[in-house]
């Protein structure tokens, strides 16, 4: 075996000692497996992937997070709508990106919750691809029909529907207003004929068309349309009624005991995202969702904001998963996309 000589062991040597040196100066060098510190974090522009078309909900909420999230970075944070596959596409793409905190994922409960029990394989896992960092908003969903229904209440409606089966449609964007509905109306005992669409803003548009005659709806998309008289509000599908529409009833209060879904939206960044940048962005999305004109713009808007924190939204979104999968198991329900 030849020998290593002298002065290359002793360069060596020196090269190692400084290597280790900086390590424990700068832990956070030594930690970042991506070679960039996170002190200085964001230093760029951050994409926060939409899974859904823009009109509709998911894509209402993060602009109105937008200009306040630049404002406290310093760095934009840019709009990536990407659906298909009821929010799974999009999911999946912010899965796979690298976990440096320059990616994150709106979190939807349809696209998080609910589709991915809906299809026979989907390419991520809720459980083990993604950091929690904040829920967002919770949300009543609305019960309404286009304006050529003579119906006044829900049960008006519901008379229609079971003198004419199949003979309404009724639409949705995502497989949480989907499933609702489907759930609704077999507890009902109704036949109504489903048209689905790609997000909520398209499935309002078929509503404001009268290509389907109702749908359950996020306030986002329904509000402005009902105070315009473009379509009739008849009922929420939450426990309480809504401050932004406290004339409607609850399904409860219209004769289905027990009956309550609330969607939600959350933040969350790929799996192995560094835990500092996870904590710095809980703590500027809490300041945000709380007591500021954002807030006030999401509570106008039918948005309740729920800051939380990484470990208790990490444990909301299985509750969630496990929960939804019972109810998809039951009611039978196959994603149409």
């Amino acid at each position: 075996m030849s020998r290593v000589p002298a002065r290359v062991f002793a360069h060596a040597v020196t090269f190692c000692q400084a290597v280790l040196t900086a390590a424990i100066a700068c832990p956070a060098l030594a930690a970042d497996k991506g070679g960039a510190s996170t002190a200085n974090y964001p230093n760029k522009p951050i994409r926060l992937i939409v899974p859904f078309p823009p009109g509709g909900g998911t894509d209402l909420v993060s602009r109105i997070i937008q200009p306040a999230f630049t404002a406290a970075v310093g760095q934009q944070l840019l709009i990536d709508n990407r659906g298909g596959a009821q929010g799974t596409s999009g999911t999946a793409i912010g899965a796979k990106a690298n976990p440096d905190g320059y990616t994150l994922i709106i979190s939807e409960i349809g696209a998080t919750a609910v589709a991915p029990w809906m299809y026979d394989q989907v390419p991520f896992s809720v459980e083990r691809d993604f950091a929690p960092i904040t829920q967002l908003i919770e949300q009543p969903y609305i019960v309404s029909v286009h304006p050529t229904v003579p119906a006044k209440t829900l049960n008006d409606f519901l008379k229609l529907a079971a003198a004419k089966p199949n003979g309404y449609n009724f639409g949705s964007g995502n497989v949480t207003a989907h499933l609702a509905q489907e759930v609704f109306y077999q507890t009902a005992k109704l036949k109504l004929t489903h048209i689905p669409y790609r997000g909520s803003g398209p499935a309002m548009t078929a509503a404001l068309a009268g290509e389907v005659q109702t749908l359950f709806s996020g306030p986002g998309a329904a509000i402005p349309q009902i105070r315009a008289g473009k379509i009739r509000a008849l009922a929420v599908t939450t426990a309480k009624r809504t401050r932004e529409l406290p004339e409607l009833p609850t399904l409860d209060e219209s004769g289905f005991k027990g009956f309550a879904i609330s969607g939600w939206y959350g933040l969350m960044a790929p799996a192995n995202t560094p835990q500092p940048i996870i904590t710095k962005l809980n703590s500027v999305f809490v300041k945000i969702l709380s007591g500021s004109d954002t807030a006030k713009q999401l509570s106008d808007r039918g948005y309740d904001p729920t800051p939380t924190t990484p470990e208790a939204f990490g444990k909301f979104i299985v509750a969630e998963y496990q929960r939804w999968g019972k109810a998809v198991k039951a009611a039978g329900v196959k994603a149409t996309d």
